[in-house]
């Protein structure tokens, strides 16, 4: 099963050669590194052998070698590697979930987001919350429409998303509606699209540490400082813990029907010894909530979209089941488990568009044996959720966009990364994303309500047909990797409210 590369690839890969140029490290990181990874995979394996500079990796790409990892080595493969990004943007804490080394600090932090922000009761109890702000933002979108205005996508689910997240971390809005938000979204996608790049691109001094001259010269030390100051003043005065411990004195227990956001709950959370968890700790955590579940989810129902405008048949059986099922109201969370096509419309289009290709890197705290060899510590672990997705032993026609084959396996959990591993855009294991429950409602529920709210054209600078009467519309597809894959054009649209859309307006402001 375990396969070693060999000098011929040289040209594609440092890894390959215990001396590389700075040439040869670049290429790996290129906008097409899953698929080029993918390439290689299909020709020496599942799990493949990489020395990339002084590091040496494990490169995941198919189901089975997935199984081998999780099951049997997570534990050993649930820290992280001190990376240039994770330094700087945490300024040297790691003191969130994402970034934190395996131990005992972040066993803390993971028990607690587990139990007290994700659990299903919290997940119930945000419940209006989420369905309030999709709605205030429908409003938005239907007086666009009105308008004749092109829908650009992402934009627009962006600001759900944020809003979203925001008002659970802080029960605040960081975009309010009849306000220009023109100038702070521009910074707040310009902050999301930087953090993605720098955590996304190939940083030579996290292979090769003593060219880390290099990596200032390129200027990306700057880079990450400008960055987290960007952060820093767009979530401060939404983050606000003072504020939050004000108010908490004020309204509990007084206000019963008070349902607390996430700040809430980390104050009167207790660690072990009895301590509460200090401020910066709370603020890290909330800001790396927020950069992880907004544009992952926006990003998603942008790439679901798109395949649904390539494939209208598929939309309007989707939109024909919503029909059906939910009838003269608006969809609901509640209404999803009885949604059987648009559930596998998701789950297809997480496999062809996961949020993140390769996943976050996982790296060995010890040595390790795997299929006869041993690694020592210290080894990366680069999953390639991509090739994982599209593996041809696995999926018939796996470059083919077809919910049906997840109709005919109904049972196919993308929440559940320990035991589909066929399926895992969250990720598995340890290291998988603590937001799966919440991303995944999000995702679907927006999409339901874009399909059951609206009907949709392609806008014309979108379409590419051959010019005669009656030709196809062709949605550009062309893709990028930077972290998260993002389509090379962003989707615009043109919106028709459907009869129910005017059931927005009788919605709560």
């Amino acid at each position: 099963m375990l396969r070693w590369c060999i000098s011929a690839e040289r040209s594609f890969l440092l890894v390959l050669g215990r001396g590389p140029s700075l040439e040869t490290c670049h290429s790996c990181s290129g906008p097409r590194s899953p698929k080029s990874l993918r390439k290689l995979a299909l020709k020496y394996g599942g799990l493949m052998y990489l020395q990339l500079g002084q590091k040496p990796c494990l490169v995941v790409s198919t189901a089975a070698a997935a199984k081998e990892i999780f099951r049997k080595h997570d534990a050993t493969f649930a820290s992280r590697p001190p990376t240039l990004a994770f330094n700087i943007l945490t300024a040297g804490a790691y003191r969130n979930l994402g970034y934190a080394p395996y131990g005992p600090f972040w066993r803390r932090l993971r028990r607690i987001a587990n139990t007290q922000l994700f659990s299903p009761a919290v997940h119930a109890s945000h419940e209006p919350i989420r369905r309030k702000e999709i709605h205030y933002m429908l409003k938005v979108l239907v007086e666009d429409s009105h308008k004749g205005k092109p829908i650009h996508l992402k934009s627009w689910l962006t600001s759900v998303t944020a809003n979203n997240m925001t008002m659970m971390l802080s029960n605040k809005r960081i975009f309010e509606m009849g306000v220009d938000n023109d100038e702070k979204k521009r910074d707040f996608d310009e902050m999301l699209r930087r953090t993605f790049v720098v955590n996304g691109d190939f940083m030579i001094c996290d292979y090769v540490p003593y060219l880390s001259f290099v990596t200032k010269l390129q200027g990306w030390v700057s880079e990450m400082q400008g960055l987290r100051a960007l952060g820093a003043s767009l979530v401060g005065n939404i983050f606000q813990v003072d504020e939050h411990r004000e108010r908490a004195q004020k309204m509990y227990p007084s206000d019963t029907d008070y349902v607390p956001d996430y700040i809430d709950v980390l104050l009167k959370t207790s660690l072990d010894d009895g301590d509460r968890l200090p401020d910066r700790d709370i603020v890290s955590l909330v800001v790396g909530l927020l950069n992880a579940g907004t544009d992952a989810s926006a990003n998603t129902v942008e790439w679901a979209m798109a395949e649904l405008m390539a494939n209208p048949d598929i939309r309007k059986k989707a939109q024909a089941e919503l029909d059906a099922v939910v009838q003269d109201r608006l969809v609901q969370e509640s209404d999803i488990p009885n949604l059987p096509f648009l559930q596998a419309i998701v789950k297809e289009n997480y496999r062809m568009h996961p949020s993140a290709p390769l996943s976050v890197r996982h790296e060995s705290h010890e040595s390790c044996v795997i299929s006869g060899c041993e690694f020592p510590a210290h080894t990366e672990l680069i999953v390639n959720i991509f090739a994982i997705h599209r593996d041809p032993s696995v999926y018939e026609n796996p470059d083919k966009f077809d919910p049906t084959r997840f109709v005919r396996s109904p049972e196919v959990d993308p929440v559940a990364g320990n035991d589909f591993y066929q399926l895992m855009p969250f990720g598995a294991g340890r290291r998988m994303c603590p937001e799966q429950q919440l991303g995944n409602t999000m995702v679907t529920s927006m999409l339901a309500n874009l399909l059951q709210c609206f009907e949709w054209e392609t806008a014309t600078s979108e379409r590419e047909s051959g010019g005669g009467e009656g030709d196809a519309v062709v949605v550009d597809m062309v893709d990028y990797y930077s972290f998260m894959s993002f389509r090379q054009k962003p989707l615009c649209l043109l919106a028709k409210p459907r009869p129910l859309a005017s059931l927005l307006l009788q919605a709560s402001p």
